[in-house]
């Protein structure tokens, strides 16, 4: 690219992504500085929330190649898995196997494309003292009917441990992380509305569990 062309082509980026960050918090989730100078550019990756679809195509509309769209866990327009699947599936025996439990504490409810923090009561079944590890919450998958995992939280997280102790027989809140960027291109960018199930990791120092199916419905 020609340095005049990609001067010209950041100078109108930066203010429209300007524009979004004000008009449309959250939409943007990885973007490149819009406050710097640039004089010779490559392409600019800009990674978007599940539910800015509109935003994605009116950026792709106005600079085609000079950006690298991702919406969720998929590219724009091409619907391709950019995360590694694998990296998103969680593993591990039963959690009741160790004698944990997760319930919702109120009906779980999510908007489509958008992610979110609510707590589930974990409860301690064993005769001793568990201590479930995180980075702040739980990590989730949302899963259809025969268990498949369709959707999840994608972008940035916490990176400090933080770990919940439990007392033998005794509850307590733990924040979850539920996120519908979808993992599944014929669903689209993300998990539509609908009647759906949560399954939450519960991490000690024993190993890595799963809850049982938590209903979860996605809302418009």
């Amino acid at each position: 690219m020609v340095e005049g062309a990609g001067m010209a082509g950041w100078e109108s980026l930066r203010v429209d992504l300007l524009r979004y960050l004000e008009e449309a918090p959250g939409a943007l989730v990885v973007l490149p500085n819009p406050h710097t100078v640039r004089r010779y550019e490559r392409r600019f990756r800009i990674e978007l929330a599940a539910w800015a679809t509109d935003i994605a195509a009116d950026l792709y509309a106005k600079y085609g190649e000079l950006v690298e769209l991702r919406v969720g866990a998929l590219s724009f327009p091409g619907k391709e898995l950019f995360v590694r699947e694998r990296s998103q599936r969680l593993r591990g025996e039963p959690a009741e196997a160790v004698g944990l439990t997760a319930e919702p504490l109120q009906q779980l409810t999510i908007r489509s494309g958008h992610h979110a923090q609510q707590d589930v009561l974990v409860t301690n079944q064993a005769a001793h003292e568990q201590v479930l590890l995180t980075a702040g919450d739980l990590r989730s998958v949302v899963t259809n009917a025969s268990g498949r995992e369709v959707g999840c939280y994608v972008g940035p997280h916490n990176l400090p441990r933080i770990g919940f102790p439990i007392d033998p027989h005794q509850s307590r809140p733990v924040p979850v992380l539920i996120g519908t960027a979808s993992l599944v291109p014929d669903l689209g960018y993300a998990v539509p509305p609908g009647r759906w199930a949560l399954r939450i990791s519960l991490q000690t120092e024993a190993g890595f569990y799963l809850s049982a199916p938590l209903e979860l419905t996605i809302t418009p």
